[in-house]
């Protein structure tokens, strides 16, 4: 698969961003976005990088000095943020405390912390589009976990693109939405980007790391893997309707304004059941 061209056809088939409007790449220093961050400089878009420093010891310093690096290398701008500054700890300590007072689970606390900083900066900083790395097997792992916990409705938005624009959300693409994890692997590797390929050190034990280790194992091929996507996106837009059938909204969070389908949004819950343990 030729993953440039393939990035092309999906952004211009599903119309993610036109070449006039502000790219914003959630970097997380791996192969994923950093590949998709350099493809989409590459065709000319006009790209910045955002990442956010989680102090996750060395593994995260290592990952902030490659991203520096990176984009000056590319002359593209990379905003930073902060995660003590933002929130006055790092993760790991944030998801610890979380664990043992809420027994929250880790990755949970950490996708929906990164969603509210990534949005919230997002619009501050004027971003047009937010892209997100998220590969094929991403998507098949989605599509299969919500199936196994028995609600599908879970990936209604399961799509290139979060679709409509919603209020307060900046909207979310995902060009190597098609692409399978192991070539876009293959394709850093060949253009030998200074990167860390370990994992997250604290994803283990998890619904998704389960589910992943699962389809690892079956071995799927792309082929396979993309017949249930793409199978999936056909029955999506009726999930959409059906959720908004049942009265699903967006609206503001009461404590931090931020987009929320409740009163209260999940990251100001974690907040404060963070300062409930402090």
């Amino acid at each position: 698969m030729d993953i440039e061209k393939k990035v092309s056809e999906t952004i211009v088939k599903y119309k993610l961003f036109s070449k006039e409007d502000r790219v914003f790449v959630a970097l997380s220093g791996g192969k994923d976005s950093t590949s998709v961050l350099y493809i989409l400089h590459k065709l000319g878009y006009n790209v910045e990088g955002l990442m956010i420093d989680l102090h996750l010891g060395e593994w995260s310093k290592l990952h902030l000095k490659n991203m520096v690096e990176f984009c000056s290398n590319l002359r593209v701008k990379l905003h930073i943020v902060d995660l003590k500054k933002e929130l006055g700890q790092g993760i790991c300590f944030i998801k610890a405390v979380l664990k043992k007072k809420k027994n929250l689970t880790g990755c949970t606390v950490c996708g929906i912390i990164k969603r509210w900083i990534l949005n919230k900066y997002a619009k501050k900083l004027g971003a047009d589009v937010l892209v997100t790395g998220h590969n094929l097997d991403d998507e098949v792992q989605n599509v299969l976990m919500n199936f196994l916990k028995g609600n599908i409705l879970l990936g209604a938005n399961s799509a290139p693109s979060t679709g409509v624009k919603q209020i307060g959300f900046v909207q979310r693409v995902k060009p190597l939405f098609f692409i399978p994890e192991e070539e876009i692997r293959s394709y850093s590797l060949k253009k030998k980007f200074k990167i860390n390929y370990d994992k997250c050190p604290c994803a283990f034990e998890t619904y998704r790391t389960d589910t992943r280790a699962w389809l690892k194992a079956l071995d799927l091929s792309a082929k396979q893997k993309l017949k249930i996507v793409n199978n999936f996106q056909k029955i999506a837009p009726k999930l959409r309707s059906k959720r908004a059938e049942e009265g699903f909204e967006i609206k503001k969070c009461d404590v931090c304004g931020e987009p929320s389908t409740g009163n209260v949004c999940n990251a100001c819950k974690i907040f404060e059941s963070f300062r409930e343990c402090d």
